[in-house]
């Protein structure tokens, strides 16, 4: 049995160079971007209205008051995508939001604060050179920095890069994650009512899900029987490069069967086992055609730590990344382990009312109760050779779900110091 930190090196190792791929943008939410993304152009391309109103030249309204209005006449009315012709001096041209301003035109006025009186407009208030203009390049410069390598592509980024009519990006390339269940006690039938000793499965929706939430291209390969013919079967019929994910079968039972398949189908075990509760049995492989093979518990805790310490650090070597930080929180309770292991506790963390991050052990630990794991956000860690940890002290924390604003039991202690 070997180490959760020599068990992460051992994963990493086996990758190489990220791949890259050009991804049409729509197509490209969640990916990490493979090169540095600079403008083409300036946003906005030229100078327009901030506001629906009237142009006018700011000079011509210099002395205009409520006892002293100004009028002028309206040359024309501009309207988003109409490239204007010059105006003049001396009149105004009504304009709409976004609208091209045409020179010598250099202010303009909001609709609400004039009286239009047919061709004409009354203004009592001056305006200032530079009123609701927007200039060329007050966004976005051309050759600005507009994505880096190594950022993951969220709405905000498409956004940014549809206004400067980027298309397509450079991302990693993610394999295709492919999700297997093992057991003749599960079943995939949710609508029927379970018979004899039968159980539903919760595996595979949790991973399918998780992966989906990770921006991942995942399919469900079905439930596998415990019979190690059906099993290599299904494992040799997936021929591309790909992540296989399997739950079940990876302990040391009688029915544990997957370990000596994959020697059999000419897999190279990189390690069987890891010093870590819940989830000491994991498994990790190679296999023939290139594919990455996680052999994770089947009991769902078991399985929800397994993707998230062991899975998604490959994903991320192969996206180019380092490892994500973890958070520090301040822990509200104690709690004494019973080894010397790396152990992922279930817990809520939020931020209480100064700012600071709380943490609460659950109750509830046991690799098969998945209720507490719904209840709360996070997985606290315990460090090899910590063997107990009282309320006040620092821990690491791995949020799974949104930051909460309060604890479960409401109770909110001021932020003490590490």
């Amino acid at each position: 049995m070997i180490s959760y930190e020599e068990a992460r090196k051992i994963i990493t190792s086996k990758v190489g160079t990220p791949k890259v791929q050009q991804v049409p943008l729509m197509q490209a939410l969640g990916n990490i971007a493979a090169e540095d993304v600079t403008s083409p152009m300036q946003v906005p391309s030229f100078r327009n209205s901030a506001m629906d109103g009237f142009a006018v030249c700011a000079p011509q309204l210099t002395s205009a008051s409520e006892q002293s209005p100004v009028t002028l006449k309206i040359q024309t009315a501009i309207a988003a995508g109409d490239v204007a012709s010059t105006g003049h001096t001396e009149t105004a041209a009504q304009i709409m939001t976004g609208a091209f301003l045409p020179e010598p035109y250099d202010a303009i006025v909001p609709v609400e604060m004039v009286i239009v009186n047919g061709d004409t407009v009354t203004f009592t208030r001056p305006a200032r050179t530079g009123d609701h203009v927007r200039l060329p390049g007050e966004d976005v410069t051309k050759g600005q920095s507009v994505l880096r390598r190594g950022e993951a592509i969220t709405p905000e980024t498409i956004m940014l890069l549809s206004s400067l009519g980027i298309a397509e990006v450079a991302t990693t390339h993610t394999p295709k994650l492919h999700i297997l269940s093992t057991g003749n006690e599960i079943t995939d039938d949710y609508a029927a009512p379970l018979q004899g000793a039968q159980i539903y499965n919760s595996n595979a929706p949790y991973l399918l899900a998780v992966a989906e939430q990770q921006g991942l291209d995942a399919q469900y390969e079905g439930i596998v029987r415990d019979d190690p013919a059906l099993f290599e079967s299904k494992i040799a019929a997936i021929k591309e490069p790909a992540i296989l994910i399997s739950t079940g079968a990876v302990s040391k039972g009688v029915w544990d069967f997957i370990p000596e398949s994959l020697k059999n189908i000419g897999a190279a075990i990189h390690f069987h086992r890891v010093n870590i509760r819940p989830g000491k049995p994991v498994l990790f492989a190679t296999l023939p055609n290139g594919s990455f093979y996680f052999g994770l518990p089947g009991n769902p805790i078991s399985a929800a730590i397994g993707f998230t310490f062991f899975v998604m650090p490959l994903v991320r070597a192969l996206q180019g990344l380092s490892d994500a930080p973890p958070l520090m929180a301040t822990l509200e309770n104690n709690f004494t382990k019973k080894g010397d292991f790396r152990q992922f506790l279930k817990a809520s963390v939020w931020l209480d009312e100064t700012g600071c991050l709380r943490a609460q052990i659950s109750d509830g630990q046991e690799s098969f109760k998945i209720s507490p794991m719904a209840a709360n956000n996070a997985w606290v860690v315990l460090e090899e050779g910590k063997t107990s940890v009282k309320a006040g002290d620092r821990v690491s924390a791995v949020l799974y779900a949104a930051l909460k604003t309060t604890s479960r039991n409401e109770d909110k202690t001021l932020c003490q110091a590490a």
